[in-house]
């Protein structure tokens, strides 16, 4: 009877080991799937971690908007480029007239920011301008 006690208590012993030593192997696979998972996400999705700031004036004769302004990257290991920022025009009763894309040829580093500049023609009786970025490459 105490043969037969020790051999269990002796498989289980070993059994609980061996799961141990699985399971800390599992742990390791499922980080490494997890910092892969974080980079896959921010690389497929850029409009959610680049965003834009910047102010405007009018130029001397009326025609054009001088913008500058800065690009936020808020990725954590994720790197992008050839940002695309979304220029939207709004008449002084604030209603939208018309929107154009412009891409700013730089790259944009995690937890970076680099600064832009556009020269736009004005929009017929636009009196200000909305900024969104609304695409770029993951590099």
């Amino acid at each position: 009877m105490k043969t037969k006690q020790l051999l269990i208590t002796f498989t289980l012993i070993i059994g609980l080991y061996a799961c141990s030593n699985n399971h800390g192997g599992n742990n390791n696979g499922g980080y490494q799937q997890q910092v892969q998972s974080v980079e896959e996400i921010e690389r497929s999705q850029p409009t959610t971690f680049l965003s834009v700031a910047g102010t405007y004036n009018s130029n001397f004769w009326g025609d054009k908007f001088k913008i500058e302004g800065t690009i936020s990257n808020a990725a954590t290991v994720a790197n992008y480029k050839d940002a695309v920022i979304k220029v939207t025009f709004y008449s002084k009763t604030k209603t939208e007239l018309s929107s154009s894309n412009y891409t700013v040829y730089d790259f944009f580093p995690p937890h970076g920011q680099k600064k832009f500049e556009l020269k736009v023609d004005k929009v017929g009786a636009a009196n200000s301008v909305g900024l969104d970025v609304v695409g770029a490459t993951a590099n």
